[in-house]
């Protein structure tokens, strides 16, 4: 489990396409991201190609993707 302290939220996020378990492809504010699905945190609302909404990923993950 992830505690709040290794967390980070992005809002208004765009699932734009998927493949399978190894990807899902996201529009965080201007950047486009490959995500690996299996390392987005439960209180997400984007799991899926089509989603809309917050993200929440484990800091580690969010800098491997340049996102912090």
């Amino acid at each position: 489990m992830t505690d709040a302290t290794n967390r980070v939220e992005f809002l208004d996020v765009e699932a734009t396409d998927e493949d399978g378990l190894s990807a899902l492809t996201c529009r965080v504010g201007g950047q486009i991201v490959t995500v690996p699905p299996l390392r987005i945190l439960p209180d997400s609302e984007v799991s899926r190609k089509g989603d809309r909404g917050r993200l929440v990923l484990p800091c580690d993950v969010a800098r491997q993707l340049g996102l912090i």
